[in-house]
């Protein structure tokens, strides 16, 4: 394409004066060089030509403004209906932090005028409130553009009462239309807020530092009949006289006295049948008379959490509720010397969850960590922090990992032909027989294994390095393993030699693997990945003969702790500190 020539452009630049001149009638249309070199009128036609300079700038941007809204008006979004875009819009304010919720409405309302113009005259958009806000920021902005939007209020770190008392009373007249309501440890007038929980209220989440007398919250909330999402921390409501129906989170947190009673929580499960989100920490639940139950479906549950929890008490959630589909479970429960045996709340957690075998069997990496009282089993998606991603968290004092581990694999019966990662911790025996026994006989399908364990793993290798006869077949422990991660665990170099040349290249080595050792048709698959991190060493011929025997760029050696990931830095450019806030703005972006 070719550039407009100068006759083109002067053809313009005179239409556009003359649209200029008619329009401005102090701007002279004849324009020509002065004929005498009188210097004032030199300086005259200088500035005369400045003036019609900066009117031709300005109309030139007045058409490229008028234009651009034009063709913006012919994109898809643009003749999207407006209710639509509002709801769009909305959906992408979701995730934002409340405390960024504002700069971003700023940054959309900045995109074209007609986005402006939404957002500056749609309530929805402005009916987030936090307790960093100024006051004179929430009473002429925030109260007033929201009109009658339902609020999302949040009481965050402010430790001046009389501060936190004023904010607290600005909002007390919009308490009836308060759909949400955050209440931290940091809120200096907490037993105050509470007066915000509105007949509308949806969503509360009240927490506390007060461990040894949770707070009361009976006086001060009304009915809450609309209530959906509830989550208190050393708090508690008067559970005999609140009806809540119809939940969806209930989440309680360290409330060590007045706590629930057995038929409360049975009531309110009963009457939730779409709760997705289970979470009982530290709570005392006192069983009350026995009665009889029947068994519960959740058919939404996604959640289940029982954290330090008297053994009584999960034995009697487990048995009582059945939760298809169920994937991120945790159960920790305290010491009982009432039943020192934990084997049933296992076979009461496989009641209660019974899709446990077909969530973790689902082709995805699964990954398997073991430590002296913690077992815990989830599955690796490919998507990073997938919210569905199946999870099992077991902590029993009375129950050894073993335990557990063997409930697992006869639970699980995982198919040979998935990756799965087995972690042993740092207080794992792995000399422990019925450990010794599952690496023969049930871990076929583990691909890794990653030791942290402080013991010693000579025992460990010497076992991976002698081959076994199952059902009258010769085989090889862990016979899919392709990567072995020795951590800092301590080991001699003399034993991982001979187990590397024993499973890989017959009892007397070589470097093509003719050695005179037992031939198997089950032989193990060929090791990839052999790490060993921080302080161990071995003489250099002890790596040449690993290298010997496993070949070029499989071991990865003498990784100190001092090697960091090059992907993260710190950049020294980025203001990693809240901006504060001014006057009557939110905050110093809107300055």
């Amino acid at each position: 394409m070719r550039p407009p020539s100068d006759s083109a452009i002067d053809a313009a630049t005179a239409i556009i004066l003359q649209e200029i001149h008619a329009a401005d009638n102090s701007l002279s249309s004849n324009f020509h060089p002065a004929d005498d070199p009188n210097q004032n009128a030199l300086d005259r036609e200088i500035t005369a030509l400045d003036i019609t300079l900066a009117a031709v700038h300005k109309r030139l941007h007045r058409r490229l403004a008028d234009t651009r809204k034009r063709r913006n008006t012919l994109a898809g979004i643009s003749r999207l209906p407006i209710e639509l875009m509002i709801k769009i819009l909305l959906i992408e304010l979701e995730e934002v932090d409340i405390k960024k919720y504002y700069p971003r409405v700023r940054t959309l309302s900045q995109v074209c005028a007609a986005w402006y113009s939404i957002i500056q005259n749609t309530a929805n958009f402005w009916a987030h409130v936090h307790s960093d806000f100024s006051l004179p920021a929430i009473s002429k902005i925030i109260l007033y553009k929201s009109r009658n939007a339902p609020l999302t209020v949040e009481c965050g770190y402010l430790l001046t009462s009389s501060a936190a008392k004023a904010f607290v009373d600005m909002l007390v007249p919009s308490a009836k239309r308060i759909r949400s309501l955050t209440v931290s440890c940091d809120f200096a007038a907490g037993s105050e807020a509470i007066k915000l929980a509105g007949p509308k209220l949806e969503r509360l989440d009240y927490r506390t530092t007060k461990v040894s007398k949770p707070i009361s919250l009976g006086s001060r909330v009304g009915r809450l009949d609309a209530l959906r999402e509830l989550t208190l921390e050393s708090a508690y409501l008067p559970w005999s006289l609140v009806s809540l129906k119809g939940l969806k989170t209930l989440k309680l947190f360290r409330i060590a006295s007045e706590g629930l009673r057995m038929s409360q929580l049975w009531g309110m499960i009963a009457e939730s049948p779409s709760l997705r989100h289970l979470v009982l920490n530290n709570v005392f639940i006192s069983q009350g008379p026995q009665t009889e139950t029947s068994t519960i479906t959740l058919p939404f549950l996604r959640q289940l959490h029982l954290i330090h929890l008297s053994q009584t008490t999960i034995h009697s959630i487990l048995n009582a509720i059945r939760a298809p589909t169920c994937l991120d479970t945790n159960v920790t429960h305290d010491s009982d010397s009432a039943t020192p045996d934990s084997l049933p709340v296992l076979l009461s957690l496989s009641q209660a969850l019974p899709n446990i075998q077909a969530v973790l069997n689902e082709g995805y990496q699964l990954c398997v960590n073991v430590s002296g009282r913690l077992f815990r089993c989830w599955t690796d998606r490919e998507r990073y922090g997938d919210p569905d991603e199946p999870s099992i968290e077991i902590e029993m004092r009375e129950i050894s990992p073993y335990k557990a581990l063997d409930w697992l694999l006869n639970l699980l019966k995982p198919p040979r032909d998935r990756r799965s990662t087995l972690t042993l911790g740092s207080d794992f025996n792995i000399s422990e027989p019925s450990f010794a026994h599952a690496v023969n006989h049930k871990l076929g399908f583990i691909t890794s294994l990653y030791l942290t364990t402080d013991l010693s793993v000579d025992p460990l290798l010497k076992q991976l390095g002698r081959q076994i006869t199952h059902q009258g077949i010769p085989s090889w422990p862990l016979p899919r393993l392709s990567a072995l991660n020795l951590g800092t665990a301590y080991f001699s170099g003399s034993t991982l030699i001979e187990t590397l040349r024993n499973r890989y290249r017959g009892k007397k080595g070589g470097k093509k693997g003719k050695g005179k050792g037992s031939k198997t048709a089950n032989k193990p698959v060929p090791l990839a990945s052999l790490v060993v991190v921080g302080h161990q060493s071995m003489d250099e011929e002890y790596q040449d003969e690993v290298e010997e025997i496993l070949g070029p760029g499989v071991m990865d050696w003498d990784m100190d702790e001092e090697d960091y990931d090059e992907d993260y830095s710190f950049d020294e450019d980025i203001d990693y500190w809240s901006d504060p806030y001014y006057g009557n703005h939110l905050y110093s972006a809107w300055d």
